[in-house]
Order: C-alpha cells, then structure tokens, then sequence
C-alpha cells in the first residue's frame, strides 16, 4: 500500500527580537573595536600617532566605556601639542564614565602634569576618590594636588584619611609628616609682616 504524507511548509526564519538585533549589533562593533585597538600597537611602532588619536576617537564613540583609549588619545593629543584637544577628550572620557575613577585619574593626572592647574587637579581627583574602584595612590593625587594649590586644611584632611583607610600605605606617614611641615611654614609666612 502506498501511503502519501503531506507535511507543513517550513515556517520562515523567524525575525529577530530587538534586543536580539542589539545583541548582533554589539557584538559586531565590539569585534570592530577590538580590531581597531590592535591597529594602534602597528601604528605605534610606526611614529603614526595622529593615526592613532583617530583610532582611539572612532573606538570611544562605539564604546564610550573603553577608558583605555581615552587614556592613550588623550595622552598622544598633549603630547602632539594638541592640550586643548587633550583636555576635551579626557573631560569626554570623565563625563561618559561618571562611575569609572581612572577617567577621572586621567583628567586630574592632566590638570597636574601639564596644565599645571592644582585646583582644577583638585576637583578630578576628589571625583575620582568618590568611586568604588579608587585605591591609594588615585587618594595620594589628591594630597598632593591639595599640597600644590595651597589648600593646606583640604591636603591634611585627605593624608589623615589615607593614613586611616590605609595604615601601612607606603610612604603615607612621611607625606602626612611631610604636608604638616609645609602647612606650619605656609602659616608662619603668612603670618609675617
């Protein structure tokens, strides 16, 4: 006997949800920037450092989290004489990471070293102190951005709070020792006529 069985057509592809579609998206540019930031090792070597600031903005604007390109354009920009630049990009990286204490490192670490703006130094690092992931030495920043701008109650107050937090820190006794010595000096002078 012969017997016919007729089966149901094969139902289309079904069509990916949103957030499934997001999935694929990320992953994709994820791939993209992980391939971008492998570039920049070649370009490196290269002396091709404009290149690499090109690379570190197209890979922050598909992944505004990616620090480490902040950190390394932001750096190439100063050091290209593009402080302007520099400052911009890092203040990029600390508004688009709120939560994220090496963004704010970073913009502290600039404030310090080449703007030489204790004060501006001062406020990345207090931000900077305020997250989860700070540790002694983004703390010891602050201290000696405290120190450099004069503002001697704000630095005793921070090195007393690392020595609290951190009482075998490395060098934290000398430097509070150190900071109360220029706070006592800094007071006589001010008290001379």
């Amino acid at each position: 006997m012969f017997c016919l069985t007729v089966s149901a057509p094969a139902a289309p592809s079904a069509i990916p949800s949103p957030a499934e579609q997001r999935a694929q998206a990320d992953g994709i540019a994820g791939a993209v920037v992980d391939r971008l930031w492998r570039q920049t090792d070649g370009y490196w070597h290269e002396g091709d450092y404009a290149r690499i600031v090109a690379l570190d903005r197209i890979i922050t604007e598909a992944d505004p989290q990616f620090l480490e390109a902040y950190s390394a354009g932001g750096w190439l920009m100063d050091s290209l004489g593009r402080t302007s630049d520099a400052e911009a990009y890092y203040t990029l990286g600390a508004r688009r990471n709120p939560h994220a204490a090496y963004a704010y490192w970073n913009l502290g670490f600039f404030y310090f070293n080449t703007r030489h703006d204790y004060r501006a130094a001062a406020r990345a690092f207090k931000a900077d102190t305020r997250q989860a992931d700070a540790d002694l030495n983004d703390w010891k920043m602050l201290g000696h951005a405290y120190e450099k701008a004069g503002q001697w109650n704000e630095a005793v107050a921070t090195w007393r709070a690392i020595k609290r937090r951190w009482p075998q820190g490395m060098s934290v006794d000398r430097l509070l020792r150190e900071c109360l010595e220029k706070q006592a000096r800094a007071t006589t002078d001010r008290a001379r006529p």
